[in-house]
């Protein structure tokens, strides 16, 4: 039916009546956003009412809440400590990217530049991606590249399988190795100095202890860099709960506060010198961090200086 047609069957009332229409359907479409339903204007569609739980996660996630929690105040089924993270995100590993906040995305994409730079200047950049997840916020930025070869790494077999699914039939999928397995043992089984870049995005506040520094130094090429991103560890003592809603259940990881300033200590101590240093979020109250290091080429001589004498 066009304009016509509604001017035939209503003649001067039709203004009227499609007035009525269009103010029916916007309550509809407000009434189906705030019960949680997805929304599609072409083709026309409203979804399922989502549970209550769930519709309060997506009202959460709506207003900007941290990447796939499930309210704040929804108390979580199930959580694990950082101790168990492999179980935890082999639990959520389908759910991961469904609700990423402005602010990590932000994150993510401050790691995107920093690799984009350093390809820039090293053509067929090797990268170890320690913590890789899904690969769906960094990895799948350089799917196209022909050149660049991807090391990731992930003790969870889920985070691993959405990883090749992500990449699957793409260059760099073509191009990387998989390694499933704990970082620490994965870390001792590498061959040294064969990386340009290591990252470790977001990933130390899931874990009992930080990766031994040194370790990752021996890796690196020189000129190589390390790449660190957490979250404001301010943040995380008032949000210590990481929640996602997962089949009508909300589970959560109890995230361990990561301070810049130690991890700058750590490093140095490893011979690993801060090569650029940012905060990313609001300026009065950051949302999180992000170190480069590179090689510091004096600490080796030093040390045999040291030993020598």
């Amino acid at each position: 039916m066009d304009v016509s047609n509604v001017f035939e069957v209503f003649g001067p009332a039709a203004p009227w009546a499609a007035a009525t229409v269009g103010v029916f359907v916007a309550f509809l479409v407000a009434a189906a956003f705030w019960q949680g339903r997805s929304i599609s204007f072409w083709p026309p569609q409203i979804g399922r009412r989502l549970t209550p739980l769930a519709s309060r996660a997506f009202r959460s996630s709506r207003l900007g809440g941290r990447a796939g929690t499930a309210g704040r105040a929804a108390a979580p089924q199930r959580e694990y400590g950082v101790d168990q993270s492999r179980d935890f995100y082999q639990e959520i590993a389908s759910n991961y990217d469904l609700r990423n906040s402005g602010n990590l995305v932000s994150t993510h994409l401050a790691t995107v530049a920093q690799l984009q730079a350093i390809r820039d200047q090293r053509p067929g950049l090797k990268v170890l991606d320690l913590g890789g997840g899904t690969g769906k916020v960094i990895a799948i930025h350089f799917f196209n590249d022909t050149t660049m070869n991807w090391t990731y790494v992930d003790s969870c077999p889920a985070m691993a399988a959405e990883f090749r699914r992500n990449l699957w039939g793409h260059p760099l999928g073509r191009g990387s190795e998989v390694v499933v397995d704990d970082m620490n043992r994965a870390l001792g089984q590498l061959e040294a100095h064969s990386y340009d870049v290591i990252m470790l995005s977001l990933v130390l506040s899931s874990m009992p202890e930080p990766p031994d520094f040194g370790v990752l130094r021996r890796l690196l090429r020189p000129g190589g860099s390390l790449i660190v991103t957490d979250i404001n560890p301010g943040y995380t003592r008032d949000n210590p709960l990481y929640k996602v809603w997962v089949d009508g259940a909300v589970v959560a990881l109890r995230i361990m506060p990561v301070d810049p300033f130690e991890v700058i200590r750590r490093a140095g101590a490893a011979g690993l010198r801060v090569a650029e240093q940012k905060t990313i979020g609001e300026e009065s109250f950051y949302y999180s961090f992000l170190l480069v290091f590179t090689p510091d080429p004096v600490r080796p001589r030093r040390r045999r200086a040291e030993a020598s004498a």
